[in-house]
């Protein structure tokens, strides 16, 4: 029964292991005399809130009680005690489930307001008390109450959080100075790089130092956020406000759109045999979607909310059968690409969880968070193996090119970090970008490295840590 975070729109502005449980099974001081006093209260408040003059007692009979009940744990409760966080071992998304409870029992019972414990909860000097950052008022509560005395009709659509969406459509034009680099993708070849210098994607043409850019490609009115390529170079995929749009890179002809989205793309990926892509996507405020998008035809073939807000990084395993994905909720979680099924969770952060990066020979993970700790997890159990500590702010990208114990970070001072799987700090700090790096891309051989900043530039890096080239943003 908590608040959502509010959270930034990019990575590095993104700051946002769960809070305290509803029912847990901590063991509670046995006092009758305070059992009987606070059940004698919260009888009386409900008692006198019954005749609490309101709004929602207009509405017709016990569905508009119902309904009432319905949006007061929607908007109170459903976001801690749902199918993926389930606070207290208590999930309210169904009445069974809530008849059932968590810890301490079910968490109410029809007909019986003043003995359920979410009355009980809520009362001002209940320990614990819900929502641990809010007060429901009286009248709240009195609904509540008598809806369970009522018989706490049952209303699943009620309880459904809509988000407020935006037609991508309706956005105003960028200012033509803002060309932040969020999102960088590389060539399956290495020999062309797609950024987004704010809503305009540039393919940069690596080859050769002076050659103009491949191609300039418009379609995104908001900042893109996310890119990736194919790994049968053929497409190229662009996120940005509830828009992802596919492009040939044979000719550089658009081939789909996809608009089914809640939010800004966060993260995309495609599955290495190139038929699926990948998105994450969320509203401000809401759960975080993962959609899986049939690349023929850009159908949606799956869809479920993975984390508690954003999603801000997508790694799929080696093996090519787990989806792993970085959340604010500070969790890593790991998927079935068939089913969709969640396989395991870490709590790997104190902060949102930022970047992740799959060892290629599939044996180790590494995440970074904004609590600018990069962490090292076996894949196969999921322990955590190595913590690096040594990162001046937000670990924002994580490159790990090859099958050795080196890989890259990118942080919030413009500087690349090497760092191994076993130090306990990073090992060199390479030459520093002249702004805030919000994205990485590294070759196959790990040789030559591009960041992503804020000031609008893509700054290349040899492996000796010297910045060998700077990819200026397009003229307006």
């Amino acid at each position: 029964m908590s608040q959502p975070e509010k959270e930034p729109d990019n990575k590095q502005r993104r700051l946002a292991p769960l809070g305290p449980a509803m029912f847990n099974d901590r063991k509670r001081m046995k006092c009758p005399s305070l059992k009987f006093i606070t059940t004698h209260l919260a009888k009386l408040a409900l008692a006198i809130a019954t005749a609490w003059p309101s709004a929602w007692r207009t509405e017709a009979g016990e569905a508009g009680l119902a309904k009432r009940a319905m949006h007061l744990l929607r908007d109170h409760c459903i976001r801690c005690h749902n199918t993926q966080k389930t606070k207290g071992n208590l999930d309210l998304t169904k009445r069974a489930l809530a008849l059932k409870g968590g810890g301490e029992g079910p968490a109410l019972i029809p007909g019986q307001a003043a003995e359920s414990h979410i009355t009980r909860l809520l009362q001002p000097d209940s320990d614990p008390h819900m929502p641990p950052k809010k007060q429901l008022s009286d009248e709240q509560i009195a609904a509540l109450g008598q809806w369970i005395d009522a018989g706490a009709e049952w209303l699943p659509s009620e309880l459904v959080i809509e988000a407020n969406l935006i037609a991508p459509d309706t956005l105003g034009q960028l200012p033509d100075d803002y060309q932040p680099v969020f999102a960088l993708a590389l060539s399956p070849d290495d020999k062309q790089l797609a950024a987004g210098h704010g809503n305009l994607v540039t393919v940069h043409n690596l080859t050769e130092k002076d050659k103009p850019a491949t191609a300039k490609l418009t379609g995104h009115l908001d900042a893109i956020q996310s890119m990736a390529w194919s790994a049968d170079g053929k497409h190229l995929a662009t996120g940005g406000f509830r828009k992802v749009l596919l492009w040939n890179t044979a000719d550089w002809s658009p081939a789909g759109e996809i608009s089914d989205l809640p939010g800004r793309v966060s993260a995309m990926i495609f599955t290495a045999d190139n038929a699926v892509l990948v998105t994450a996507s969320n509203a401000p405020g809401k759960s975080g979607e993962i959609a899986l998008w049939n690349v023929a035809d850009l159908a949606k073939d799956l869809a479920w909310q993975a984390h508690d807000g954003t999603v801000f990084d997508l790694a799929i395993a080696p093996d090519g059968e787990t989806l792993t994905s970085a959340g604010a909720d500070k969790l890593v979680r790991f998927w079935s690409l068939a089913k969709g099924e969640q396989v395991m969770q870490i709590e790997a952060h104190t902060a949102p969880v930022l970047s992740l990066a799959y060892k290629p020979d599939g044996t180790l993970l590494a995440s970074g968070g904004a609590d600018k700790e990069l962490k090292i997890w076996d894949t196969k159990t999921r322990e955590q193996k190595n913590l690096v500590t040594g990162h001046p702010g937000n670990v924002a990208a994580i490159a790990w090119p090859e099958k050795k114990a080196e890989l890259i970070t990118a942080s919030d001072d413009g500087a690349l970090r090497l760092c191994n799987e076993t130090s306990k700090s990073p090992g060199k700090t390479w030459a520093k970008a002249a702004g805030l790096l919000h994205c990485l891309a590294a070759t196959d051989d790990g040789k030559r490295l591009y960041g992503g900043a804020d000031n609008g530039r893509v700054y290349a890096w040899d492996r000796t840590g010297k910045i060998t080239r700077t990819l200026e943003s397009p003229k307006p």
